[in-house]
């Protein structure tokens, strides 16, 4: 007889399996590009499920996008939390903010690059929104993204003596999360030309020593500050 914490223990592992799926499928595809039977097939599930846990394909997808949304506070938003409080703290000190973008290019460094692997589905499914936004958009928007670009911009524009929301701060802040989303992104044919397997430890500081002086050039903060 199937108890009733086992039946919990089935549903759980359903919805896990429905939500991995759905997270691949409509990172490659979009949400027009994934039918329910495609979805039930990839994740070894009935096609009743779907609509049993989900109420149908749009609650799966807003299922997906809620577990990119805690993958993503989880690893970015809580590593940059502090960063207003160290601008605060800096006072204008041009070694202290220095000190703040090259912790800040390592800690976004590390968390896209070094683990590369391990935030790709999230990142593919972001990168879809990105390039065609659909109903998932603003709510990383609002969730993730603004919250960390904001961060990033509030170091560029106190770096470089400006007003908070000035627009080359946040141009500088855009370039400076570009540069290191390229590594994880378009990682690939770079990987192929230096002949690398991932990024090891040593790749991910090679990286970083290439980076930090640019996200340093680009804040109008000099290298030896």
């Amino acid at each position: 007889m199937v108890t009733s914490s086992q039946r919990a223990d089935r549903g759980d592992e359903t919805r896990a399996r429905l939500i991995e799926a759905g997270l691949a499928l409509f990172a490659a595809r979009g949400y027009d590009g994934v039918a329910t039977r495609v979805l039930a097939q990839r994740a070894g599930v009935n096609l009743a499920a779907i609509a049993y846990h989900f109420g149908g394909k749009d609650g799966l997808y807003r299922a997906v996008t809620d577990a990119v949304l805690v993958q993503l506070r989880q690893t970015v938003l809580e590593r940059v939390s502090g960063v207003t409080d160290r601008i605060a703290q800096a006072d204008g000190d041009r070694a202290a903010l220095a000190a703040l973008v090259k912790d800040l290019a390592h800690t976004l460094i590390g968390i896209f690059v070094g683990h590369r692997d391990s935030q790709r589905p999230y990142m593919a499914f972001v990168m879809r929104e990105y390039m065609t936004p659909g109903g998932a958009f603003e709510r990383l928007y609002a969730g993730v993204l603004e919250p960390m670009h904001r961060a990033v911009s509030a170091v560029a524009t106190a770096a470089r003596g400006l007003p908070r929301e000035h627009p080359d701060g946040i141009l500088a802040a855009h370039a400076f999360i570009g540069q290191i989303l390229a590594f994880a992104v378009a990682g690939t044919p770079l990987l192929r030309r230096m002949g690398w397997d991932g990024y090891s430890t040593q790749h991910v500081d090679r990286v970083a020593a290439v980076v930090v002086p640019m996200a340093l050039a680009a804040f109008g903060l000099e290298r030896s500050e």
